[in-house]
């Protein structure tokens, strides 16, 4: 087993993120997880994640206050607390945080091939 201390959880910086500070959890350098990258992002108010699409799939789960998932046709998604979404490979989204108040969520997904 492996402990990883959020406290000591290292930080990462993604791109295209605005106001965004995240953690590795498990996976990556934080841990030898090698099924899974598991962050933490904190999206201070007001937070922008531009519209991008990835290569692989992800898992957000929202763990405080709320956030707004727009798909790439404009559809948009209030999430709030212990609410998810997948997000397949392929698929583009912005995120943004215009709710007043900090927003955290965990993110979940395939290690990144070396």
């Amino acid at each position: 087993m492996e402990v990883v201390k959020f406290a000591e959880a290292p930080f990462y910086t993604a791109p295209h993120h605005e106001d965004v500070v995240a953690r590795r959890l498990q996976g990556g350098v934080a841990s030898s997880t090698d099924f899974a990258l598991v962050g933490h992002s904190y999206l201070r108010d007001g937070a922008k994640v531009q519209m991008s699409a990835g290569t692989f799939g992800k898992v957000y789960v929202i763990t405080e206050g709320s956030l707004i998932i727009e798909q790439e046709d404009g559809v948009e998604h209030v999430l709030e607390l212990f609410d998810s979404i997948h997000i397949p490979a392929g698929e583009a989204r912005a995120i943004r945080n215009d709710s007043g108040a900090g927003a955290t969520m965990i993110v979940i997904t395939p290690p990144v091939p070396a």
